[in-house]
């Protein structure tokens, strides 16, 4: 079963996601192949129980992966990656690569993987609030088609400058108390869009969650602090809280209400926030 994200993508991932096909065919596989999520699951629901289904794969980004995952829990899963960042991916070591992937799939090796709920919704990488959950929000809101990094460009200007500050307050049951920040990042993986190295010592099999409260104020402190942090430069303990949990809650507080969280690139919604790791919940075909 293929799902393909219709706005992901374009020119070589297309091309690959042909040869893909065309692979897994000379392969011995029967391919369906999906551009619209309903048709896939009615698919699916009809061939429960009746044909082997081996496992989907996800020609797009890593919103794309989370959507499936969300839609069928549990199952195996192969990725294309066709998306702007595709985090997921790129850990794995997956590219863009059609004959590649079809390897991958007739080996059938499975990998389980921590991921995570925000709000009772299936999270894989990460879960944040502050500057990015703003520029993830304008982007979605403006878009008319395919995604690039350019499209970044404004709405990263316009949060780093622009926006309102906000602060948040972050529990945990392994914390003696609050931690309260500008900017919090949830991650399950270490890598990060742009290769920021927010959580380098993540580990997506340890059942826990990294959690990194920054609590400096103001654009220009945040702006400095991101910059050092893309190039490699170190950073003041003083700056950030950083622990490790199975449960974090975050609420807004000092600001303007109504601030939104970002999962997996996507829009995930309004605070209050409640993030709970969900060990070894994914399953994905990875290399040997």
């Amino acid at each position: 079963m293929v799902q393909r994200n219709p706005l992901s993508g374009s020119g070589r991932g297309v091309r690959e996601l042909m040869r893909l096909l065309a692979e897994l065919r000379a392969l011995g596989f029967r391919v369906r192949s999906f551009s619209v999520r309903a048709r896939l699951d009615a698919w699916m629901r009809a061939a429960s129980g009746v044909r082997e289904v081996c496992c989907i794969v996800v020609a797009g980004g890593d919103g794309t992966v989370a959507d499936l995952v969300n839609r069928h829990p549990g199952f195996p899963l192969a990725i294309l990656p066709m998306g702007t960042e595709n985090l997921l991916a790129k850990y794995l070591g997956l590219r863009r690569c059609g004959r590649s992937l079809a390897g991958v799939i007739a080996e059938g090796r499975v990998l389980r993987l921590d991921s995570a709920t925000a709000n009772g919704r299936r999270v894989l990488l990460m879960v944040s609030c502050g500057p990015d959950a703003d520029v993830v929000s304008d982007v979605h809101r403006r878009r008319v088609g395919h995604i690039s990094r350019w499209s970044y460009v404004f709405p990263v200007l316009r949060a780093l400058l622009w926006s309102g500050q906000r602060r948040f307050e972050v529990t945990a049951a392994e914390q003696p108390g609050p931690a309260r920040g500008s900017h919090v990042i949830i991650s399950n993986v270490p890598r990060y869009g742009f290769k920021i190295p927010f959580a380098p010592e993540a580990l997506p099999d340890d059942g826990l969650l990294d959690v990194r409260v920054y609590r400096g104020s103001g654009r220009w402190v945040l702006l400095w602090h991101l910059l050092r942090l893309k190039l490699g430069l170190p950073t003041g303990e003083s700056e950030t809280t950083r622990f490790r949990t199975t449960s974090v809650s975050v609420r807004e507080v000092d600001g303007v209400l109504g601030a939104e969280f970002q999962a997996d690139g996507d829009p995930g919604g309004c605070l209050p926030l409640q993030v709970r790791v969900e060990p070894r919940s994914l399953c994905l075909l990875s290399r040997g």
